[in-house]
């Protein structure tokens, strides 16, 4: 006696074969009275009219990334790694006009160095002075000397002390030129705000607790520019390309989906955010380790509602925001000819058919056609190809393959299928009780588990997910 299991095979049929595993043990799918799918290496891949139709791209993916709310514009002001604070005038949440003075640096220490300097210059101009006086005597001397020798000596004793005194000349000058840097220092000692805003943060090398948000920033003092806010993105690698500038997006709150604002990306990153950890989020799939974030920026048509430094997703606005009535196919699905328009579908005999539909409107920004008939949400139909030929077998995209296994397959009792899906040998014991019900073999995270499904009918029989190879 023979006897059917079910075999889903996980195939990346299309890029759907994944999905459709997904679809039939998780989100309640079964196989259906008179669909089965073919086994064949030539099976056209067919989905359903429904889940094409619905939000997204018919697998339920939706690219959704991370986001942070930020003021306009950020002036950070850095310390000069050589000086001091010497007093802040500001606080942390102040709010500050453009001009208005943050702090000062200590200059005691350039006040000491120009008194030490204005000292010098007089010990070096009474040096010099006594270095005039000895070359007045010499050239007295000269004036009396008969000897050439005599004069030739001290002229050289003339110039020795020319060139001391035009040595010291050059330091007076030195110290002039610093006193005058030392003097513009003191008078620069207050900084102020170069543009008008609220004072984000204030580091403190000992204490940074006034700061209202973490920064890796090396600012001493940040101020946010008041008005609206902007949003900064961060966006996989893997996925850098699917934005640009321009685009338009909704921003969707992560506490309340139903609240939304508009806008779209004004500036996207070249470089690599610093700081990669927990940055991304892309929604029914996970981020990898080994990928580098970069970051985008939104601008709002509108931010009231939005608090600074509130976390939000952003996703591209393909059109999902606007509520639509009846059915809608994107054209890359649709085959026209003349006035008529075809599909291929799978008809109630498993193998494809061009099947003539009827257009209504047509959504140019979303590439969209109105079905008016010939379709219904329980159809199957298939992406168009050149290789697609009528009476071809299909594989449905949630629905499983039927193969017959034989006697041997089973153990003596009948009661524990004892082989798997290739005819190999597995240990009886970690099946149920064929009478106790029908259960699926599934892989998850290196492990089987057994799921039970009441809707298949099946007697002494066990359904498997076969194994990608």
């Amino acid at each position: 006696m023979k006897k059917a299991i079910i075999t889903i095979l996980i195939l990346a049929l299309l890029g759907g074969g994944g999905y459709g595993a997904y679809y039939y043990f998780y989100l309640g799918g079964s196989a259906t009275t008179g669909r089965v799918s073919s086994s064949s290496e030539d099976a056209v891949y067919v989905e359903k009219v429904s889940v094409i139709t619905g939000y997204g791209s018919g697998t339920g993916v939706v690219d959704r990334y991370s986001g942070e709310v930020e003021a306009q514009a950020t002036l950070e002001i850095k310390l000069d790694s050589n000086r001091t604070v010497d007093e802040c005038y500001v606080k942390v949440g102040d709010v500050v006009g453009e001009g208005q003075e943050l702090f000062s640096y200590e200059t005691q220490e350039e006040e000491d160095q120009i008194t030490q300097n204005e000292i010098n210059i007089e010990k070096y101009q009474m040096e010099i002075e006594s270095y005039e006086a000895q070359i007045t005597s010499y050239e007295k001397l000269i004036a009396t000397y008969t000897d050439d020798d005599d004069i030739l000596e001290a002229n050289l004793m003339i110039q020795s002390i020319q060139n001391s005194i035009r040595s010291l000349e050059y330091e007076i000058q030195s110290l002039q030129v610093e006193n005058e840097s030392l003097q513009e220092t003191i008078e620069d000692s207050v900084v102020t705000a170069e543009m008008g805003g609220i004072i984000q943060k204030i580091s403190d090398t000992e204490d940074d607790s006034d700061s209202y948000y973490s920064t890796d920033s090396s600012a001493y003092i940040t101020i946010l520019a008041e008005g609206d806010y902007r949003i900064k993105g961060t966006i996989n690698e893997l996925n850098y390309y699917d934005i640009y500038e321009g685009i338009s997006v909704i921003v969707y709150s992560r506490v309340d989906a139903s609240q939304t604002w508009t806008g779209e990306i004004t500036d996207i990153s070249t470089e690599q955010d610093e700081d990669d950890s927990d940055s991304y989020y892309y929604y029914y799939s996970s981020s990898s380790s080994d990928t580098s974030t970069y970051s985008f920026y939104v601008d709002l048509d509108s931010s009231e509602g939005l608090l600074l430094g509130q976390h939000v997703y952003i996703e591209v606005d393909s059109g999902q925001s606007e509520e639509k009535t009846g059915m809608w196919l994107e054209e890359f699905y649709i085959i026209q000819e003349g006035d008529s328009a075809y599909v291929w579908l799978a008809n109630t005999s498993n193998v494809i058919e061009k099947h003539e539909i009827t257009l209504g409107e047509y959504d140019e920004e979303l590439a969209e056609y109105e079905i008016l008939d010939g379709l219904e949400a329980d159809d199957y139909i298939a992406f168009p190809a050149d290789s697609i030929s009528e009476g071809d077998p299909v594989y449905y995209s949630d629905i499983a393959v039927v193969s017959e296994v034989s006697d041997e397959d089973f153990d003596e009792d009948d009661d524990y299928y004892d082989a798997d899906a290739d005819g190999e040998e597995v240990d009886p014991d970690v099946y149920y009780d064929v009478d106790e019900g029908i259960y699926y073999a599934i892989e998850e995270d290196d492990d089987i588990v057994y799921e039970e499904d009441d809707d298949v009918e099946y007697e002494d029989s066990y359904a498997v997910i076969e194994e990608e190879e």
